[in-house]
């Protein structure tokens, strides 16, 4: 097993949480028979090491954007052994969308979750995001919780920020630090025209927020109520068009509660594929890391890893 405990996760909080709980995931979960790693660079040889050496379960030990960097690292492996590996999470972020629905999930210390039963792996579905960098470079990513544009990628990348408020609160109270993200990015952000097609059908619209999902989770106790997992042959896709403060507050509350199909201003579909053309460069953010794009395309590969329960 190979664990990379990425120490600026929860606002370097991460590695508190790991000293705290380290003798209870070796009695319960991982033994002593398992490589730690801490640093980003050289990881990518590291891994190679490791995988040479015959060990196939990666262990991402922090946030969501752990999970999302690890599986962008294994999608780029050779495809033999990238069938081989399974992924696994030890949920020491801030945001642990990942580990969702909680029924799936084991915790320990009251809140830490963890997904850890290798031998119980199952495959799931991951995202292809091909786009445009603001420099006009190709570029390459993967995800497998969601993807999306317009508010929720902004508020994404607020959170991330240095903003005052959010570093403060953030390592102390990660709900209201959500809500104050989303409330700041619905009171800022603006609408944005875009071109779509989903599927084989085009559309023009006014992109207030786009997101696909593998799962229905957004962040915190935020959902969508879509027919989606991270086995489905397909994406779920909820658009807000046109939305002001007033819709959008609507919707985030509605969201709190699990329910959007049918909202004013909003459509879904369910489509293996979408390509989104802004006007400009805009943020697109890939379970939670954000990174400026446009002309994006993105496509479902169908059971393209395994991931532990």
């Amino acid at each position: 097993m190979i664990i990379f405990l990425n120490r600026f996760a929860n606002d370097r909080k991460s590695l508190q949480k790991w000293d705290r709980l380290k003798d209870i995931l070796q009695n319960k979960y991982i033994g002593q028979n398992y490589t730690l790693l801490t640093e980003f660079e050289g990881l990518r040889q590291r891994l190679s090491q490791e995988l040479e050496r015959g060990e196939r379960v990666i262990v991402a030990a922090g946030g969501d954007g752990t999970v999302n960097f690890l599986l962008n690292e294994i999608m780029r492996l050779d495809e033999g052994i990238c069938s081989q590996v399974i992924l696994g999470a030890i949920g020491l972020g801030s945001s642990n969308d990942f580990h969702k629905p909680y029924t799936r999930a084991e915790s320990l210390d009251g809140n830490v979750r963890v997904r850890l039963n290798d031998k119980a792996a199952v495959w799931q579905n991951v995202g292809k995001a091909e786009f445009e960098d603001e420099e006009g470079g190709k570029r390459t990513k993967y995800f497998m919780i969601n993807c999306s544009v317009g508010i929720t990628a902004k508020a994404n990348y607020l959170f991330n920020s240095e903003d005052r408020v959010i570093r403060y609160f953030k390592p102390r109270w990660v709900m209201g630090t959500i809500w104050y993200t989303a409330l700041k990015t619905i009171l800022t952000a603006k609408n944005f025209p875009a071109e779509l097609i989903v599927g084989t059908k085009k559309y023009t619209t006014e992109i207030t927020s786009l997101n696909v999902c593998i799962s229905p989770h957004v962040s915190g106790n935020l959902s969508f109520d879509l027919t989606v997992s991270p086995q489905s042959h397909f994406f779920g896709i909820a658009l807000c068009e046109g939305m002001g403060i007033l819709a959008r507050i609507r919707t985030i509350v509605s969201l709190s509660s699990g329910k959007f199909t049918g909202l004013p201003q909003t459509r879904t579909w369910f489509a293996d594929s979408i390509e989104i053309y802004p006007d400009s460069p805009t943020p697109l953010e890939l379970d939670g890391e954000v990174c400026l794009a446009r002309s994006i395309k993105i496509r479902l590969l169908s059971k393209s890893i395994k991931v532990c329960i």
